[in-house]
């Protein structure tokens, strides 16, 4: 069974995609978003199954303030007078 979905992206995005489609490394467009999806979700398994307790706490408030808009870039961070430490 399948569910069909409507995502907006960039256009440019998906002019590359759309290339990628075109050279023969897809199929289709489709086909394309399911790997990428299998990927992401593959990868974050990963993550998660490598983080413990606190961990697994602290990654879920990172990204619960990234999607938040919540979290400043290195440039943001600048404008304010702060930098990263290595």
């Amino acid at each position: 069974m399948e569910t069909r979905v409507n995502v907006n992206i960039p256009k440019a995005l998906f002019q590359q995609a759309s290339e990628l489609v075109r050279e023969g490394y897809f199929s289709n467009f489709s086909e394309l978003v399911r790997e990428g999806l299998r990927k992401e979700i593959t990868f974050y398994q990963k993550e998660a199954s490598l983080l413990h307790g606190d961990e697994k706490k602290l990654f879920a408030l990172l990204k619960k303030a990234d999607e938040g808009g919540l979290l400043l870039g290195e440039k943001e961070m600048r404008k304010h007078g702060l930098k990263l430490s290595a």
